[in-house]
């Protein structure tokens, strides 16, 4: 008997081994320079996809086998995270620590991820919560671009609202069918996860198409179930409105039982500009960027907000560097162009939303109508010819 405890023990060493050689192998393969540096700095641990799946487990938190944490700022957790995770961005950790991490024992393992290997966001936050006292952290370096990209999301209610308001997903309530009967959301297919098998033949033909799951909320693993049976199925573009069907009566929105609600409509005085708005509030209209930013007219100045030495290691030609970061609001406004429109972006889309925000939400700017982020993954080399791929808007 002991014999085979030993080896059971020595297989289960030699599989932790492996996983954790193949996230060292991918890390140093992919992460960014500076990244690699705070990992070695602060002496954190890596972790890959796999890992971070079985410690998601059944996608609740009250099943996550660690405690999942978000760094990058509270709207892009919003629009998708991993599933069962808390947000707790780096640039807010002074307002939100006590509010995110009450109760969590600072033995408990943290697993932090933020917008991916060039995103320095995970290692910065890891180090403030280990003088906090926490001793089991660790990173998955590859983040929410892998993420999504394997798996499905977990989404806010403002999302889930946004994307039934333009009538651009696919709503199935996992629910059993006496409480679909009750009251759902409007639109909705029931699908109760016990008899999905029974409703694969309703599934969306495309693959791509954006599916939304929902059930009784936080609790509540239906709605992760019929995720992951998506896809195993193939699809795509699968996210789960954790906070469920609660969420969406609470928020008053529409419902079998109340009908369609009918939103006041708001004037919005329309300001010319010569960058196209994108879907989501404060972008530029990405694929559009792509296609013309290399013939932009001296009055759009774009602004590379990283850090000194990320943008001596490669940026878009003709960018100007302010490290927001390092800034107040005031600060950054003062550093800014006085004429002409902005245009912030940075690695992944992360940075440049949170400059964009110190402007519009903190300082309130008047004229934030002619600033504007780059949502997208930028890589560039030291030769500055950078590969551009917009983030998916979400229309929130």
């Amino acid at each position: 008997m002991k014999k085979l405890i030993f080896i059971l023990l020595t297989i289960v060493s030699v599989c932790a081994f492996t996983a954790n050689a193949n996230a060292v192998k991918s890390f140093n393969t992919h992460a960014s320079q500076k990244v690699k540096e705070l990992v070695k700095k602060y002496d954190l641990t890596v972790v890959d996809f796999d890992y971070v799946q079985k410690a998601v487990s059944k996608g609740t938190r009250a099943s996550a086998k660690a405690i999942i944490i978000d760094a990058r700022p509270e709207k892009k957790y919003e629009m998708g995270h991993i599933p069962s995770a808390i947000s707790l961005p780096d640039t807010k950790f002074d307002t939100m620590y006590e509010a995110a991490m009450k109760g969590i024992d600072t033995s408990k393992e943290l697993i932090i991820y933020c917008g991916g290997y060039e995103c320095v966001k995970s290692p910065k936050l890891a180090k403030m919560l280990m003088d906090k006292g926490y001793t089991n952290i660790k990173i998955y370096p590859a983040g929410m671009p892998q993420w999504s990209k394997k798996s499905y999301s977990e989404i806010e209610i403002s999302v889930a609202a946004a994307l039934h308001e333009k009538q651009s997903a696919l709503f199935i309530d996992a629910r059993p069918y006496s409480k679909f009967v009750q009251s759902t959301i409007i639109g909705a297919l029931s699908v109760p996860d016990t008899k999905f098998k029974e409703f694969t033949g309703y599934m969306p033909a495309s693959m791509t198409t954006t599916i939304v799951t929902f059930c009784g909320g936080y609790e509540c693993a239906k709605s992760h179930n019929i995720a992951n049976y998506l896809i195993m199925m193939g699809y795509k573009n699968v996210k789960v409105l954790a906070s469920g069907f609660p969420s969406w009566k609470k928020a008053q929105l529409p419902t079998t039982a109340t009908g369609m609600i009918k939103k006041k409509e708001v004037a919005v005085k329309a300001v010319e500009t010569f960058l196209k708005k994108g879907e989501d509030t404060g972008t530029v209209d990405g694929k559009w960027f792509v296609e013309n930013y290399k013939s932009f007219p001296k009055t759009v100045t774009l602004v590379d907000v990283k850090g000194v030495d990320e943008f001596n290691n490669g940026h878009i030609k003709g960018a100007i560097n302010i490290n927001a970061e390092k800034m107040t609001p005031e600060e950054l406004l003062a550093a800014l162009p006085k004429e002409g429109e902005i245009v912030f972006y940075c690695g992944t889309g992360t940075r440049a939303m949170e400059a964009w925000g110190m402007l519009a939400e903190d300082l309130k700017y008047k004229d934030i109508h002619r600033v504007f982020y780059l949502d997208a993954m930028i890589k560039c080399d030291d030769k500055n010819n950078c590969s551009i791929e917009p983030n998916e808007p979400l229309g929130i």
